[in-house]
């Protein structure tokens, strides 16, 4: 089920996730030229990078590299359905702030994970270096929830026909989430080639964040 836009009637123009949606573009196709395998392995985290104290800038490099095109359209996309909308919620900054908060989380927890891995499989773990920006897209669908929870997805649901459905975004996000959570439980039986639990832990500090913001606004 692919988002494809919302109903959120926006008051501003999302300046910043236009400019997050082209330095992740410009990033990849750098990337490319350099050499992919060269920017993953120089810009990519490595949990056992957060246990030595050591290149901590990859908690933020990281979320701007991509392993692939498939990759790097899906997460851009989400950001553009979601961010779009928290953005005019936010204004620039805070959503900002969110956004990279949300990333080095997701990638905290990511490495935390990588420690209940079965033994044979934990050296992979914590060396094998994770890229993409999912960790803070998934904290922005988080705030998303938070702030409108009974506006509408429209998802493009393709089964034996073609449909568009427009799902609240609370029960849009509740599928995605418990989606995540599962895939998070397999991985930690199975080497898997996706980082679900960057996108636990992402989609909750965006959540509690938003939830902060929301309150200490209100007060």
């Amino acid at each position: 089920m692919l988002p494809i836009g919302d109903e959120v009637r926006r008051m501003s123009t999302p300046v910043l996730t236009y400019v997050l949606l082209s330095c992740n573009v410009l990033i990849f196709a750098y990337s490319m030229l350099r050499g992919l395998e060269t920017i993953i392995n120089n810009y990519g985290f490595r949990p056992k990078y957060l246990f030595t104290a050591s290149r901590l800038e990859t908690l933020l490099t990281s979320m701007f590299v991509h392993g692939g095109p498939a990759h790097l359209v899906g997460n851009m996309l989400f950001l553009y359905i979601f961010g779009r909308s928290v953005e005019d919620k936010l204004g620039p900054l805070r959503y900002l702030l969110l956004y990279l908060f949300s990333g080095v989380v997701g990638n905290v927890v990511h490495a935390a994970s990588a420690c209940l891995l079965p033994e044979h499989l934990v050296a992979r773990g914590l060396y094998t270096p994770l890229v993409g920006a999912s960790g803070a897209i998934s904290g922005v669908m988080g705030a998303y929830t938070v702030f409108y929870p009974r506006m509408r997805v429209k998802t493009l649901v393709i089964f034996y026909y073609v449909v568009v459905l427009r799902i609240p975004a609370h029960l849009y996000v509740l599928a995605w989430f418990a989606y995540q959570l599962l895939i998070g439980l397999i991985s930690l039986g199975l080497p898997l080639s996706v980082a679900p639990w960057a996108h636990v832990g992402g989609f909750a500090a965006g959540a509690a964040a938003a939830l902060a913001i929301r309150r200490w606004t209100a007060s």
